[in-house]
């Protein structure tokens, strides 16, 4: 999957008139995107043709403020899982690595086992940023061809400082670990602070917004042009304008993960504590993913101390599952700790399904 903002960004320039160029930026600049992201509702998106049969394995996703709790939950919920037995493969995607002080264990790109049942990985990001960066480039030079006796390497050195770069990296590492790990039963995911995981999710929506703009210009270009793009073989029709074909893949590729995050097979945790900035967060947190369409399965209140009320976070989210967290005053850390805690306050996972 290439970064479709650096070929965009190429393209315009050597295939649209000043004309076209000037009145996408002016879209742009109106909010006009934006718009239609808000304008297109839960409903409207769940209208897509999604097999939940092969949304195989289950996505938790943890997400909410820094410091509330998401890596230690997130562990928490896999090993009781794992517990099951379920297959589980736990994915830490915050590129402060909470995971391994957690486990008191080193991980890696490969899953390392942590039991029969479990295993943990950590998404390198500045891997999957320099996996990004040569597909971008090699698709650039493989596009255009024909301008290769132009000097594009100067080009080519500035997409490390491209805008969007860590959000697409996670993309790219979660496209892979859905692909490689489809015989889990549950994947769980620790997510990074808000305001990367709100980015990740939104990705995939706004970036096919871009790309549906995109292919109608590219056609309405070769009609200008009066070019065909497409011939017959054999009955078949076969798209010739590469540019055109590489949208329309991007598309497919941007659909997919979009039915990812809409499947009734994937739930999205909020993690928070029982304060006012946590409270303040998780409700803003709450209104930008359904800005998207993404609903919020489950608000899990970390860190609660004996006979303390949550009655007003309960009113606030009452549409929304309720899973509570007991603090742990001696801390969790190592798989033994993490097991006995599971065991002292099966409540806490009562909520999960």
């Amino acid at each position: 999957m290439i970064h479709w903002g650096t070929s965009f960004r190429y393209w315009v320039s050597t295939n649209l008139s000043p004309q076209s160029t000037q009145s996408l930026k002016k879209l742009n600049q109106t909010g006009y995107f934006r718009t239609l992201v808000k304008s297109t509702k839960t409903k409207e998106y769940r209208k897509m043709n999604i097999d939940e049969t092969k949304m195989k394995p289950q996505l938790l996703f943890f997400i909410g403020k820094g410091g509330v709790g998401k890596s230690t939950v997130s562990a928490l919920t896999s090993i009781y899982l794992a517990s099951k037995p379920h297959k589980t493969l736990l994915v830490s995607m915050d590129p402060a690595h909470n995971q391994r002080d957690i486990f008191e264990q080193n991980f890696s790109e490969k899953p390392q086992q942590v039991s029969e049942t479990l295993m943990v990985k950590e998404v390198d990001t500045d891997f999957w940023i320099e996996k990004y960066l040569k597909e971008a480039t090699d698709h650039i030079k493989e596009t255009y061809k024909y301008e290769s006796a132009f000097n594009l390497q100067n080009y080519f050195n500035v997409l490390q400082f491209s805008p969007g770069l860590e959000e697409y990296a996670l993309l790219l590492a979660f496209e892979d670990t859905l692909h490689k790990y489809s015989d889990q039963d549950f994947i769980v995911l620790d997510m990074a602070p808000t305001a990367l995981t709100l980015r990740f999710f939104s990705l995939p929506f706004i970036t096919l917004i871009w790309l549906e703009e995109l292919l109608t210009l590219r056609s309405e270009i070769y009609k200008k042009k009066e070019i065909i793009s497409k011939i017959k073989i054999a009955g078949r029709e076969i798209e010739q304008d590469r540019v055109k074909a590489k949208l329309k893949s991007l598309i497919g590729n941007y659909e997919h993960l979009q039915q990812h995050f809409l499947s009734e097979t994937t739930k999205v945790n909020l993690v928070m504590n029982n304060d006012k900035l946590s409270f303040s967060e998780a409700f803003r947190i709450r209104k930008k993913l359904a800005d998207i369409s993404i609903v919020i399965d489950r608000i899990v209140i970390n860190k609660l101390k004996a006979d303390e009320s949550t009655t007003e976070i309960e009113s606030e989210f009452k549409d929304q599952k309720i899973g509570k967290f007991r603090l742990a005053p001696e801390g969790l850390t190592g798989y033994d700790v993490l097991k006995d805690y599971i065991e002292a306050h099966t409540e806490a996972f009562h909520t999960l399904k």
